[in-house]
C-alpha cells in the first residue's frame, strides 16, 4: 500500500522506523537515530534544518515520502476532564470551554484532541482526556519536514501510540487492568489501558542514568501512579505489568511488590528488521511509540490522539434545500396540471376529471410522505434556537473562576435548582494553594450573583502543590432588580 517514516521527535534528535504497509500486515525495514547538531535546530530554521535532514535520510537510504509523528509525552499536557453528560455534537464546545479554564496557555496558541471514557455507572457525567500540544512546536515540525518534500500523514503521543503497538503484540492487554511502563531516553512515560480503553498517561523525568536509580526510580513512580489512579479503577487490582527497555532485576522487585505478572519487551526483538540498525540505540523503548502510530493506519484497536485530525462533531445534513425542492416541484406540477385540464375538449372531460383525482391522491401520498421530514426540520431548528443551560453557566464560571496556578478542580456538577428563588445549583470538589484561595472563590462567586452555602469540604483528594480541599455549593440567582432612587424633597421658602 504505501511506505512510511514513522518518527519520535525530540529536541535532541530524532529516533525512528521505515515500514511497509500492505495487504498481509506491516513489515518495519529498518531503525535509525538521528542527533541535531548544536548549530543547527528546527525551532530556529526550520528550512535550513530540513535542508540538513534531507542529506542525512539519503545517507541513511531512506525513501519513504509519507512521515507519521509521535511526540514525546513530556511534549504535551493531557487532563482528565468531567463533562455533563450531553449529546455528542456538543462534546467539542463543552472540551474547549473546560479547557479554557485549566489551561494558562490560549487556545488559540494550542491544538486540542480528545478521547471520551465510557460512561460509568450511576454518574451523570463523563471522563474526557483532552490532550494539547503547543501549536508551535508542532508547525514547526510539520514546516522541517514540508521544507524536504514530505507529507505528514499523522501526529501522536509517544505514550498513547505505544499502548497501540502493545494492543497488537498482546491483544490479552485490551480487557484487564494492565500498566505499560516504557523508558525512553531520559524519561518515564506510564499508561493505563482497561477495557479497551486508555485511561490515563503521565511522563516523569528521571534524575540519573544509573541502572539502581532507575530501578528505584520506576517502581516509586509506578505506586504513585496507581495511587492518582485509584478512582479510575474503582478497587481493582493492575492485572500485568509489560516493562519496555527494563532489567529483570526491576521486573523481579515489581512482580513481588505489586502481586501481578511482569513482562519485559523489547521492541528490537519483538519486532522482524529487515535490517540490521546503522548504530546502536541507547533506548530501545524510544521505537515504541513510532511502531504503534504505524501500526494504527494498518487496523485501529484503540482509540488514538491525532492533531492532524482531531475529532469532531457530526455534521447534521441541511434538509432546507430539499424541503425547498419539493414544495417546487408541487407547486410546478399542480399548475402544469391545471393547464391541461383547461385546454381539453369537454368530450374528454370524464377522462380528465379521474386522472386530475389521480394526481390528487399522489400529490397527498407525496406530502404524507414528506410531514416527518417537516417534523424535523422544525425539531432541528428550535434545538438550534436553544441555549444549553449548562453551557451557559461554564461559560459564565470562566470568567469567575482564576487561573490554575491557584487551584483546580477535581469535580464539576451544574443542575437545575430545586428551590424557586434560584436557577441552578453549583457543586464543585478541588483543591488550592492555601484557604485564601478558597475563601476568595466563594467571595468572587457571591459578587457575580451567586448564593453560596458555608459547606465543610470532605475531599479526600490530596496534592501536594494544591494541599488545601475545598468544595462549593452555590446557587445561581435571578438577576438583582435596580433599586429605587429616594426622592429629594423640595425646599419652600420660609421652611
Amino acid at each position: 500500500m504505501a511506505d512510511y517514516l514513522a518518527i519520535n521527535w525530540e529536541k535532541t534528535g530524532l529516533t525512528g522506523v521505515e515500514g511497509h504497509l500492505g495487504v498481509s500486515g506491516v513489515s518495519v525495514k529498518r531503525a535509525f537515530q538521528i542527533n541535531w547538531p548544536e548549530q543547527l535546530h528546527p525551532e530556529k530554521d526550520p528550512v535550513s534544518a530540513g535542508s540538513w535532514l534531507k542529506n542525512e535520510f539519503n545517507r541513511l537510504k531512506l525513501t519513504a515520502k509519507q512521515i507519521l509523528i509521535s511526540f514525546p509525552r513530556h511534549d504535551t499536557t493531557i487532563r482528565l476532564l468531567e463533562i455533563p453528560e450531553v449529546p455528542l455534537e456538543e462534546v467539542p464546545e463543552i472540551v474547549q470551554l473546560q479547557t479554557a479554564t485549566r489551561s494558562s496557555v490560549p487556545l488559540n496558541q494550542l491544538l486540542l484532541d480528545y478521547l471520551l471514557l465510557p460512561p460509568r455507572e450511576g454518574k451523570a457525567t463523563r471522563d474526557v482526556l483532552v490532550a494539547s500540544i503547543a501549536k508551535q512546536t508542532h508547525d514547526q515540525v510539520i514546516k522541517t519536514f514540508h521544507s524536504m518534500g514530505l507529507e505528514t500523514a499523522a501526529t501522536g503521543i509517544s505514550s498513547i501510540n505505544t499502548a497501540v503497538w502493545i494492543t497488537h503484540i498482546i491483544p490479552a492487554v485490551l480487557e484487564a487492568p494492565t500498566l505499560i511502563v516504557n523508558q525512553v531516553d531520559t524519561n518515564l512515560e506510564i499508561t493505563l489501558i482497561h477495557q479497551r480503553q486508555i485511561l490515563f498517561t503521565s511522563s516523569t523525568a528521571m534524575g540519573s542514568s544509573d541502572p539502581a536509580v532507575v530501578d528505584q526510580t520506576i517502581q516509586t513512580e509506578i505506586n504513585r501512579f496507581l495511587l492518582s489512579r485509584s478512582s479510575q479503577l474503582g478497587g481493582e487490582k493492575i492485572s500485568q505489568i509489560l516493562l519496555i527497555g527494563g532489567r529483570p532485576q526491576c521486573a523481579a522487585v515489581l512482580q513481588e511488590r505489586q502481586q501481578c505478572d511482569v513482562e519485559i519487551i523489547d521492541p528490537l526483538q519483538q519486532e522482524q528488521f529487515s535490517h540490521e540498525p546503522s548504530e546502536e540505540l541507547t533506548s530501545p523503548g524510544v521505537l515504541a511509540g513510532p511502531l504503534g502510530i504505524l501500526y494504527s493506519l494498518q487496523q485501529k484497536r484503540l482509540e488514538t490522539v491525532d492533531f492532524l485530525h482531531p475529532h469532531k462533531a457530526d455534521q447534521k445534513p441541511d434538509r432546507r434545500k430539499l424541503q425547498i425542492g419539493l414544495g417546487v416541484a408541487g407547486a410546478v406540477l399542480i399548475l402544469l396540471t391545471a393547464l391541461y385540464m383547461t385546454h381539453q375538449s369537454v368530450s374528454d372531460l370524464d377522462e380528465q376529471i379521474a386522472e386530475r383525482q389521480k394526481i390528487q391522491r399522489d400529490l397527498d401520498e407525496l406530502l404524507k410522505r414528506g410531514q416527518p421530514t417537516l417534523e424535523s426540520v422544525a425539531l432541528i431548528q428550535k434545538w438550534e434556537n436553544s441555549n444549553s443551560k449548562s453551557l451557559k453557566v461554564l461559560q459564565e464560571l470562566e470568567t469567575i473562576l482564576p487561573g490554575t496556578d491557584r487551584i483546580y478542580l477535581n469535580e464539576l456538577d451544574v443542575n437545575r435548582s430545586a428551590s424557586q428563588s434560584s436557577l441552578s445549583r453549583l457543586r464543585a470538589i478541588g483543591n488550592a494553594k492555601d484557604d485564601l484561595d478558597a475563601r476568595d472563590l466563594n467571595q468572587q462567586l457571591s459578587k457575580n450573583n451567586f448564593r453560596v452555602h458555608p459547606k465543610r469540604s470532605t475531599n479526600k483528594t490530596y496534592d501536594s502543590e494544591y494541599p488545601v480541599p475545598f468544595e462549593i455549593d452555590a446557587e445561581k440567582l435571578p438577576p438583582r432588580a435596580e433599586a429605587a432612587q429616594p426622592a429629594v424633597p423640595v425646599k419652600q421658602n420660609g421652611n
